[in-house]
């Protein structure tokens, strides 16, 4: 296991699922494997899974109750862990249904493919960025001037602010492919639209005193970061947005290093020089993590507050695996995942 130098160690895991009575479950990993590795921060991917009050219409797939969330913080605060509520409030808002186990919606890589709403578009269709599209890249977008969006967005984040009693919350904004194409918002530049839209979010958590967590690679330019595609940094305009959202904004910084292009992690750099915070984010491959940790650690001026390890599987099944030895079922990343995770995350004696 790498000892990583920073304040933070997280992991991102994907909310679990009630009617396969992964609760309990989660909370055994938590306890048994996560706490004792040293974790002190867990983002826990709602999207819209939770059994909203002013909002039903708008809960996703297998929904948490308020006893559900209860439960998990307890675990977590007897733990010393900080528990972050994550929704996506800006893009991947639809998707396929191609991982049906974990409940959530997946992008989708070319346009013709027929997606899926998710929580608010599936309940408000006009507050799509594309309405009149059939068919979008990746997925589909919030319009981020539509005069009525603010009113019900702020109701889903406080009320799952509320419920988890948080000190922060994980906006997403990752990938955000469709923008500045409706009327509203056709003319003016995407980087305007994107920092406008963070900074508005990002000012009602903070008079909550609350801390915005963004995934950020929408600000980064795809070739001036080395990254070289359109995934990991934009190549739509948003990239000069970096001037412009709050300082106080937490940059969680990921890559994965798929791509035989790649140029460093200068990324790392970037959020420095703009006097950004961030966290390094790295996913399943073992060397790509340990070389994105590596120049993180070399070029760390101050700005680097943790890591946190993304997993993007059901938590439930990670789980199985590294309480029980439950092989992994058909997820194909999953075994990859799994040596990162034994490999730079967890001590050789909580592995199963």
């Amino acid at each position: 296991m790498y000892k990583l130098p920073w304040k933070t160690k997280g992991i991102v895991l994907t909310s679990p699922q009630p009617y396969n009575n992964e609760i309990p479950l989660l909370a055994e990993f938590i306890e048994r494997v996560l706490a004792p590795s040293g974790v002190n921060l867990i983002v826990l991917q709602m999207r819209y899974r939770y059994q909203f009050k002013k909002h039903p219409e708008c809960q996703g797939f297998d929904p948490l109750s308020y006893e559900d969330v209860k439960f998990l913080l307890n675990v977590c605060r007897r733990n010393g862990i900080r528990l972050v509520p994550k929704m996506n409030l800006i893009g991947h808002q639809s998707g396929l249904h191609n991982k049906p186990q974990d409940g959530i919606l997946h992008g989708h890589p070319t346009e013709g493919i027929p997606d899926f709403p998710d929580g608010l578009l599936r309940a408000y269709p006009f507050l799509d960025e594309t309405p009149e599209k059939e068919t979008v890249l990746y997925a589909r977008s919030l319009c981020p001037t539509h005069p009525l969006l603010p009113s019900i967005l702020f109701d889903l984040i406080d009320e799952m602010m509320d419920v988890f009693e948080a000190d922060g919350m994980h906006i997403g904004c990752d990938e955000t492919m469709m923008l500045g194409e409706c009327p509203r918002c056709r003319g003016i530049e995407p980087h305007i639209l994107f920092a406008n839209y963070i900074n508005m979010i990002h000012d009602h958590l903070a008079e909550r005193g609350a801390e915005t967590m963004i995934w950020s690679d929408r600000l980064l330019h795809h070739i001036d970061s080395g990254y070289n595609h359109a995934y990991e940094a934009s190549a739509n305009g948003t990239d000069k947005a970096i001037d412009l959202i709050a300082k106080d904004i937490m940059c969680c910084d990921w890559h994965y290093g798929r791509y035989p292009d790649y140029k460093g992690y200068k990324s790392v750099d970037i959020f420095a020089d703009h006097g950004l915070r961030m966290m390094v984010c790295p996913w399943k491959n073992l060397d790509d993590t340990k070389d994105f940790i590596e120049y993180a650690m070399e070029h760390d001026r101050g700005h680097i507050e943790g890591y946190l390890q993304t997993t993007w599987c059901s938590s439930g099944e990670l789980a199985r695996h590294f309480l029980y030895g439950d092989p992994p079922k058909w997820m194909p990343n999953m075994p990859l995942l799994l040596e990162t995770m034994k490999d730079v995350f967890l001590p050789s004696r909580l592995q199963g």
